[in-house]
C-alpha cells in the first residue's frame, strides 16, 4: 500500500484533474460505441468556484493521481461521479479512500443517500456494490448502459 493524502482541491488544480479524468474515462464502453471519451462541461471551473461541484482528490508524491467529485442533489442525498484514478496509481485504496471521503462528508452533513451512475459495459457496479451500494435501475442507451445506484448512510 502506497501512502497518499486526501483532501479537497484547489481551484488550480481542475485542469490536473481534468486531465486524470480524461485519462481514466478514455477507453470506450465498447467498441462500436458512440461514446468514446468523457464529457467535461464547460462550466465546470464556475460550478467549482460558486460550490454548487465539490472535488476530492487524492496526492502521491506531490502530484494529484486520482479525484472525485461529488455535489449535494435533491432533499437529503449526495451524488457522486467521475471517480477517476491513475492508472499506474490503481488497486492500491486510492479510489477506495476517495468513495470513503465522500462517504465522511455525507455523515457529517446529515446526508442519509449517496446516489451514483456509472456505466454497465465497464462491470463498475460490481465494484461500488463492495461498498454497500445497491442497483436501483439500469437504462438502456443505443450503445450502453447508464446503472444508477445508491447506498443508505447512517446517521449518527
Amino acid at each position: 500500500m502506497i501512502k497518499f493524502s486526501i483532501r479537497h482541491a484547489k481551484l488550480n488544480e481542475l485542469l490536473r484533474i481534468k486531465y486524470i479524468t480524461k485519462l481514466a474515462y478514455k477507453i470506450p464502453y465498447k467498441e462500436d460505441t458512440l461514446i468514446t471519451k468523457s464529457y467535461e462541461p464547460d462550466n465546470i471551473k464556475s460550478s467549482f468556484s460558486k460550490k454548487e461541484v465539490f472535488i476530492i482528490v487524492a496526492i502521491f508524491n506531490d502530484r494529484i493521481v486520482g479525484a472525485v467529485r461529488y455535489k449535494f442533489f435533491e432533499k437529503n442525498s449526495l451524488y457522486f461521479y467521475k471517480l477517476a484514478v491513475l492508472k499506474t496509481h490503481r488497486n492500491k485504496g486510492i479510489g477506495t479512500s476517495l468513495i470513503k471521503q465522500v462517504e465522511v462528508i455525507a455523515k457529517k452533513k446529515g446526508i442519509a443517500k449517496i446516489k451514483l451512475d456509472c456505466a454497465q459495459e465497464k462491470k463498475i457496479p460490481e465494484y461500488y456494490k463492495k461498498f454497500g451500494y445497491k442497483i436501483d435501475k439500469v437504462k438502456q442507451h443505443q450503445n450502453h448502459h447508464d446503472v444508477y445506484m445508491s447506498k443508505k448512510i447512517e446517521i449518527q
